[in-house]
């Protein structure tokens, strides 16, 4: 018997046509803190047997960070997620609702305010005890503010520009695979268009090399303004990687040393790369 509000599997048993409904012994967890989608995800294995026919099925669960999905292996029949604790609202918020009523429409302003005083902070700590620490948490921070820039920025141009939304679906080999239920277009008539804004919410925007594809489909230009900008910005990933990850250290336990020079480096890529987005979205707008 499953109790009500528990998070369950559902499907019609393909031997006896019973409907088995089963609650879900363990919801796999997801690693926020993955660098690669297919290592954020979590898997799980659920043996269920049928009432009906006593058949046993294998079911696979996967936590998108999104929502829970399940497949019966071996057989073609659909598996339903009953009350999905990924996909639940938080507090009486329905999260992915509020974020599409919220993003920022100057995502460039909010890069500019998030890394303000990041320079000041460096110069006024430079010469003092644990600042390769603190200049560590400043790298941190540079990156969190460009991955929230080119994510909003990215997903602010797909949801407003059908024709950025067609181009980036159209070319997408990651996609070509995933489905929309009919159930869903016909309840909800924005179902395409907030399946693509979760799966852009998915992305890990740190990546640059993968982000890049998706503003090349979309924007139609690169996210790096020249070469010398871009072996800068793909020098300083694996430091973000040990820094949160290793708590500064690399693979080898050495510490990562990391100077004023450096982070000003840092921040004027990161600017460049701003800048040049900026310019390629105003040309956008005005081409109409």
């Amino acid at each position: 018997m499953v109790e009500s509000g528990q998070p369950s599997l559902e499907f019609v048993c393909p031997r006896c046509g019973v409907s088995i409904t089963e609650t879900i012994e363990e919801v796999p967890s997801y690693d926020v803190l993955a660098d690669r989608e297919s290592g954020a995800q979590g898997y799980a294995e659920q043996s269920v047997t049928c009432p009906g026919c006593d058949q046993k099925f294998a079911v696979d669960i996967t936590n998108t960070g999104a929502c829970l999905l399940a497949d019966l292996r071996n057989e073609n029949i659909h598996v339903s997620v009953i009350d999905d604790p990924i996909n639940a609202p938080e507090d009486s918020w329905e999260v992915e609702a509020y974020q599409r009523e919220n993003l920022p429409t100057d995502p460039a302003k909010i890069f500019k305010f998030a890394t303000y005083d990041i320079g000041h902070i460096a110069a006024e700590m430079e010469g003092r005890g644990l600042i390769d620490a603190l200049n560590r948490m400043l790298l941190v921070q540079y990156f969190s503010a460009i991955e929230a820039y080119l994510s909003d920025r990215l997903i602010r141009l797909v949801l407003d520009d059908p024709r950025a939304m067609s181009a980036l679906v159209k070319g997408n080999k990651e996609w070509v695979a995933d489905k929309i239920g009919v159930v869903e277009l016909a309840s909800n008539p924005n179902a395409f268009r907030d399946w693509v804004h979760t799966r852009l919410r998915e992305l890990m925007y740190h990546n640059f090399a993968k982000i890049d594809h998706y503003y090349r489909s979309t924007l139609g230009s690169t996210i790096f303004p020249d070469e010398a900008t871009k072996k800068t910005l793909m020098e300083f990933v694996p430091v973000r990687h040990d820094c949160v990850h290793r708590y500064g250290r690399d693979h080898n336990g050495r510490e990562r040393s990391m100077s004023k020079p450096d982070l000003d480096r840092l921040g004027e890529a990161l600017e460049r790369m701003v800048a040049h987005i900026e310019a390629a979205f105003a040309r956008r707008v005005e081409a109409g």
